[in-house]
């Protein structure tokens, strides 16, 4: 074998390393393509899921906002007001419900006094006109001191509004 054989020879080993190198380095180029491609799979799965999961709480969340909304209706049919502005037995026991007091349909002190407190007046159990400017100003209507049947209607409506109707 004359010199040339080795040198080509050696050449050859070297190409063929070379190759060999290069075949590897393709062959982990390609393995670390694919392990970030079933990464990014992966998060575009988990993202999926958590929108669906999102979706789905949200879905449930506004069910039970309505379902919730129907039965505040209904255990309240009882006492839903015709805005008809009369403040009666009626009326009274509405707003001592909504009010979270006894419910007697007597506007006596207690009531007063919860109203008072809701519409922003002094708190001293007498309706007068301060209460009733008050109640006037918390509603939007006319503030002329007297509560008739206008103030009346519009208290009703409140309190239908709280009822949930």
């Amino acid at each position: 074998m004359g010199i040339f054989d080795k040198i080509t020879g050696k050449e050859a080993k070297e190409k063929a390393a070379a190759k060999a190198a290069e075949e590897k380095a393709a062959a982990e180029k390609a393995a670390a393509a694919k392990a970030r491609e079933a990464a990014y799979d992966k998060k575009v799965a988990e993202v999926k899921a958590q929108q669906t999961a999102k979706v789905a709480e949200a879905k449930a969340a506004e069910e039970a906002k309505v379902a919730a909304e129907e039965a505040k209706k209904a255990a309240n049919e009882a006492y839903k007001l015709a805005v008809d502005g009369k403040w009666g037995p009626k009326s009274i026991k509405a707003t001592q419900h909504v009010l979270g007091i006894t419910e007697d349909g007597i506007c006596g002190t207690e009531t007063i006094k919860a109203i008072q407190k809701k519409v922003g007046a002094a708190v001293d159990g007498d309706w007068g006109t301060g209460t009733s400017k008050a109640m006037q100003k918390f509603l939007g209507v006319t503030e002329d001191g007297v509560a008739g049947p206008e103030t009346f209607k519009a208290w009703q409506t409140w309190i239908n509004k709280e009822l949930g109707f």
